[in-house]
């Protein structure tokens, strides 16, 4: 019985380790950021394109996020402190600029994580100059830790 007692004791200390490490770690994994997939804007049904050589900064934001990346999904994180966040994808010195209109609503997520913003797409403007044939908004939630695509991302060929 005493075995029975020191093992139960000695897997409660380590479940609430484990729990309260799993937390912090969930924590510092917020995704907050507009998830961006590509895709040709040719093809007859939507297929991950990827992309070699992408440059993409925040316009009075975050900088530099992708440096010559080759990549099919991007992330685009929102501007807490303004409505409207603005990013310029680069190929090859090609520019285009995706500007995203969004409203914000603070959430709580729990007393070890705090509050977090969640977004909501209103509306998406880019430039159609180089390489940009259109974007449209998939999911217009921008939910804390939450992974789905929200906006589609086509390129010319």
């Amino acid at each position: 019985m005493k075995i029975f007692s020191w093992t139960l004791i000695l897997l409660s200390v380590l479940g609430v380790y484990a729990c309260s490490n799993q937390g912090s770690d969930f924590c510092l994994s917020n995704q907050q950021a507009v998830q961006g997939g590509f895709y040709s804007a040719s093809a007859t049904s939507d297929k991950d394109t990827s992309v070699i050589g992408i440059d993409l900064y925040g316009v009075g934001g975050p900088g530099l996020l992708y440096d010559s990346a080759s990549v099919s999904k991007i992330f685009m994180p929102l501007n807490m402190e303004t409505d409207t966040t603005q990013f310029v994808l680069e190929i090859n010195k090609l520019r285009d600029t995706i500007s995203f209109i969004h409203q914000k609503e603070l959430n709580f997520v729990s007393g070890e994580c705090g509050y977090i913003f969640s977004f909501y797409i209103d509306s998406v403007y880019y430039t159609d100059r180089s390489f940009i044939d259109t974007v449209i908004v998939d999911y217009d939630k921008v939910i804390y830790n939450e992974n789905l695509e929200n906006v589609k991302i086509y390129l010319y060929n």
